[in-house]
């Protein structure tokens, strides 16, 4: 696990930029507000750093390419080929690298106001939204965030859509919503086995964000901090 700073110096952006594909330039130049504009390109070239560290690249060579359903992934060959998943919010992204197995991780920033309860009713399912009400009043805009990034990490591990849009795929399954409890899926559409096929891992990521991980097998996670060259 690589935790990234996204707000560069104006430098260190610029050798940020300097390293992306000509795609990943077009979808930066999408974004309207400049400061979102220059966290994705932040977490892009990040990304290609990392992932350059592991086949032994330079990251403007590094590969990458999208399956049909979006999710990203590293040309590279063998059985113990390399996946990966990154996710970003606020000023702070998460990439997650792992060896002959699949991985999704997720953060989100903890907001004020955030209407957490009716969110939770639309998408959680029935066996969370009801486990969120009995945690206390003061810490269940936490527990929302901790479930929240535990399902988006599962999907994204899984690549799974479970249903037609985010909505449903999120409202089909159900994880440990509770502070304090063993982190597990409790259901998912397709049999037990994919209950236990997978671990979920909750990030310590710094105040005021909620992280978690989702990997294939039993495994641990290693938290670094990713910092930007200076030169």
């Amino acid at each position: 696990m690589w935790r990234i700073e996204l707000d560069l110096s104006p430098s260190s952006l610029a050798r940020a930029y300097a390293v992306l594909s000509t795609d990943e330039r077009r979808r930066a130049a999408r974004y309207r507000l400049l400061g979102r504009r220059h966290r994705f390109v932040s977490a892009r070239a990040a990304l290609r750093a990392i992932l350059a560290g592991y086949v032994g690249q330079s990251p403007a060579t590094v590969r990458l390419g999208l399956h049909p359903s979006g999710r990203p992934f590293l040309h590279s060959r063998g059985e113990d080929s390399i996946d990966f998943n990154l996710a970003h919010s606020g000023h702070v992204a998460l990439v997650a690298v792992a060896r002959g197995r699949s991985v999704g991780v997720d953060i989100e920033q903890l907001r004020r106001g955030f209407p957490y309860e009716r969110i939770a009713e639309r998408f959680f399912a029935d066996r969370e939204v009801a486990a969120l009400r009995e945690v206390p009043v003061a810490v269940r805009p936490a527990a929302f965030f901790a479930c929240w990034t535990r399902k988006e990490a599962y999907l994204k591990a899984s690549d799974r859509e479970l249903g037609m849009g985010l909505p449903a795929a999120l409202s089909r399954f159900s994880v440990v919503s509770q502070p304090g409890r063993s982190i597990s899926i409790l259901s998912v559409p397709g049999g037990p086995n994919e209950t236990t096929r997978w671990s979920l891992i909750d990030l310590n990521v710094g105040v005021g964000f909620a992280g978690a991980l989702a990997i294939e097998g039993r495994a641990t996670a290693r938290l670094f901090d990713w910092v930007a060259p200076t030169q």
